[in-house]
């Protein structure tokens, strides 16, 4: 099984995908870690996003696809192209993407206490929210 986890940060999207298979765990991400949307304002750039995003999908086909939900109102609120890019990555036709609590993530790391292992460190969310999809229990 393979899952993708999905943490967006401003402009950009940080991506992990994870496949467990013979109780293994492997990460499947090869190059595509990170996807920014330069200009939110220009139609091409917004739809090269979009298209890219769904490549992305479209190449390994994950079962499960999540992204870490973004604060939507206070002092750390998450800014308008944060919508935008969930938004477009929810778009994917190839499978429903679940959005995922930041209190569901930090309940999971503290009772399954995974060791982190992303390949780099701007992954560690991305990372932690495609071992929980995962899980049997998950969701």
């Amino acid at each position: 099984m393979i899952a993708c986890g999905i943490e967006i940060l401003g402009r950009r999207a940080v991506w992990a995908f994870l496949e467990r298979q013979d109780g293994r765990l492997r990460e499947v991400s090869g190059r595509r870690t990170q996807l920014a949307l330069d200009d939110d304002q220009d139609p091409a750039a917004v739809q090269a996003f979009c298209r890219t995003a769904h490549l992305w999908l479209e190449e390994d086909r994950p079962e499960r696809v999540g992204i870490l939900q973004r604060r939507k109102s206070g002092t750390f609120a998450a800014g308008g192209t944060t919508f935008k890019i969930e938004g477009l990555i929810q778009l994917y036709p190839g499978r429903r993407v679940e959005l995922v609590a930041p209190q569901a993530l930090r309940i999971f790391a503290k009772e399954a206490a995974p060791d982190p292992a992303p390949r780099f460190k701007y992954q560690a969310n991305a990372w932690l929210l495609a071992l929980y999809l995962l899980e049997p229990a998950a969701g």
